[in-house]
């Protein structure tokens, strides 16, 4: 036993690590110690667990640890999506919800994600004083090599799946679904969003067809499963092939979605975020606050005032929009890379519900799939997105910071500055609807724009002048 790997360093979103390397039973043994110290009083914890090499049989071993001293573990019966779990938290009554997954993370990796007892994400606070557990404690021998036994006769072994899915029966317009004979590609990923939209919907006109549903943790012909369009050629050709209304892709643990229209385009993940947003407000009805990132589109401002309600904006992740939403009961969050959130079922990322959400859009405005984007310009504008990562050595780490911290100007790249937004970063804002964002990455070397504009190539040429000023 190597006891002298890298330690687990607890995010809001959980911690990751290299299977084998920092993925091991010794460091998912000291999460699952270190959470029990820092919450004593545990009485109930709901671990699931996604397709992942490993995911299994770590999840059985935290599972016995806690039964071991008298906490109600109740332990999923098959790979289950991050949300499902979130939702049996809440559903349950439960303190915790652990959930083995790395999420979009390539098959090198795994991981653990700690929900709380209302199914969000820990806090801040709470995954900083968990680190620091984990960092000091000294490992008792006898009791890791107790927790390494693999064994599950202790636990509880529950189906997870049903509940969640009869809960969202209740949100959405089932009958219409179920009558509207749409044809759906489903791109599992090889995660854990096999068979759930077929179980879902049940019964119906409805044709759905899954691609990628082996729960293979080599995850085959991907880099990661990560709903982006450079995964998802497999989706468009599939789409193309059976001439099918529209298709979904889900990550590994399912709280994000892509989507491919029916002329097998990709619709960019802060245009899908408006599509949702028109017809939760729109063709639902119901007229409620949104929540969502600094980096978001533009466009859901102009849905928002159309609507007379407001949208607010957090710093970038969902740990921020999450309880932003229930601070101003919003009915949606969303975040700028396919994550989004209806509090009619969750104050979390689920990508499943958020799909049916779409298909609800189809078939009320009854349209095509490739219409729902000319739908939303026609309605309230273009804006040209776009996001670019740069790598950053030493000197150019620095300068970027600087600009963040100091910059106070009125002019840039030669534009005149309208108003400067340091909620995350820095945010420029310029005449005719452009902006730019810098942010530092938290956890590599990388600066991330994002910059909008009305006009194709004014976005383009936003991002290159701002990388350029950097050059001199």
């Amino acid at each position: 036993m190597d006891t002298n790997t890298s330690r687990p360093k607890f995010g809001t979103d959980g911690w990751r690590g290299i299977i084998g390397e920092d993925f091991n039973s010794l460091n998912c043994y000291l999460v699952a110690n270190s959470l029990f110290k820092l919450s004593p009083n545990l009485k109930k914890v709901i671990i699931g667990y996604d397709t992942r090499k490993l995911s299994k049989e770590i999840s059985i071993k935290i599972g016995n640890f806690y039964a071991d001293k008298g906490i109600k573990v109740i332990l999923s019966n098959c790979p289950i999506p991050t949300p499902a779990v979130s939702f049996s938290v809440r559903n349950q009554s439960a303190d915790f919800g652990i959930i083995i997954t790395a999420s979009h993370n390539s098959k090198i990796w795994n991981g653990i994600k700690i929900k709380n007892k209302y199914g969000q994400s820990i806090s801040e606070d709470y995954a900083s004083k968990l680190t620091e557990i984990i960092s000091k404690e000294i490992i008792d021998l006898k009791e890791f090599k107790k927790f390494d036994f693999f064994d599950s006769k202790q636990i509880q072994v529950t189906d997870l799946i049903s509940e969640y899915i009869n809960s969202i029966r209740k949100i959405i317009n089932l009958d219409k679904i179920k009558n509207s004979k749409l044809s759906l590609i489903v791109d599992c990923m090889n995660g854990t969003s096999k068979s759930i939209l077929e179980k879902i919907i049940g019964k119906s006109e409805i044709k759905i067809n899954e691609i990628n549903n082996n729960n293979d943790s080599s995850f085959p012909g991907v880099k990661q499963p990560e709903p982006i369009e450079e995964n998802l050629s497999n989706l468009k050709l599939k789409i193309s092939e059976l001439k099918a209304d529209i298709g979904f892709a889900f990550d590994a643990d399912s709280d994000r979605v892509g989507v491919i229209d029916n002329k097998s385009n990709y619709i960019e993940a802060p245009l899908t975020f408006c599509i949702i947003s028109d017809h939760v407000l729109g063709n639902k009805k119901i007229i409620k606050n949104i929540s969502t990132t600094v980096s978001m589109t533009s466009m859901i401002d102009v849905i928002a005032r159309k609507y007379n309600i407001k949208c607010f904006r957090t710093k970038v992740g969902f740990k921020y929009v999450a309880p932003n939403m229930e601070e101003n009961d919003s009915i949606l969050g969303g975040e700028e890379s396919g994550g989004y959130s209806y509090s009619k079922h969750l104050l979390e990322r689920d990508g499943i519900v958020s799909s049916l959400l779409v298909i609800e859009k189809l078939i009320s405005s009854q349209i095509k799939s490739s219409d729902l984007v000319p739908d939303l310009i026609k309605k309230y504008g273009r804006f040209f997105y776009k996001r670019s990562d740069i790598v950053l050595d030493n000197d150019l780490l620095k300068k970027y910071s600087d600009f963040i911290i100091n910059y106070d100007s009125k002019k840039i790249i030669g534009k005149k500055i309208k108003s400067i937004d340091r909620k995350d970063g820095i945010k420029i804002n310029f005449e005719d609807n452009e902006w730019i964002l810098i942010r530092l990455s938290g956890t590599e070397p990388l600066a991330r724009i994002y910059a909008e504009s009305p006009n194709k190539e004014s976005v383009n040429n936003l991002i290159l002048g701002f990388i350029d000023s950097f050059k001199n």
